[in-house]
């Protein structure tokens, strides 16, 4: 009955020490309630350290940059020039991120970030080419894209 009660209490510690975490990183992150949310959506949070973390945070990255690519692509026809550029960068960032995640495996700290911050910089781009006539609809898939690769460098700020 105690090894019962003490591997409960045990359980009950991690899941605390987990919850910490996530609340350290995300407080710092520009969408506290999108970090949060991002990171707890992947069941591998449970159990995760800061790199576990970092590569949550790199995966939900390149997934919301990929939706980026498709929302922009839907305004092909009169912006077709800006969103070539959009593409590009949106590609250019998921390449940035793959290295990132090659870098927070090899344990090389400040190439995660140097590369997490080239990925935050080419999504923005989009942002800058369109300007004032940016479509809601690209600027909010810009903008969630942006904020979880934010995540990735309030990670590696901490490795």
């Amino acid at each position: 009955m105690a090894s019962l009660f003490l591997l409960a209490l045990t359980l009950a510690s991690i899941s605390t020490c987990q919850a910490d975490l996530i609340s350290d990183v995300c407080k710092q992150a520009v969408n506290p309630s999108l970090c949060t949310q991002t990171l707890t959506s992947d069941p591998r949070f449970r159990g995760a350290d800061l790199k576990g973390l970092g590569q949550i945070a790199i995966e939900k990255g390149e997934a919301a940059t990929q939706d980026a690519i498709r929302v922009v692509k839907s305004f092909s026809g009169k912006f077709k020039p800006i969103v070539e550029t959009c593409v590009e960068t949106f590609n250019d960032a998921i390449n940035d991120l793959k290295e990132s995640s090659q870098a927070m495996n090899a344990g090389r700290k400040g190439d995660v970030h140097v590369k997490g911050s080239a990925a935050l910089s080419n999504a923005g781009t989009c942002d800058d080419e369109f300007g004032e006539s940016e479509p809601a609809t690209v600027k909010a898939a810009s903008k969630r894209a942006q904020d979880i690769i934010g995540i990735l460098l309030v990670v590696a700020n901490k490795l």
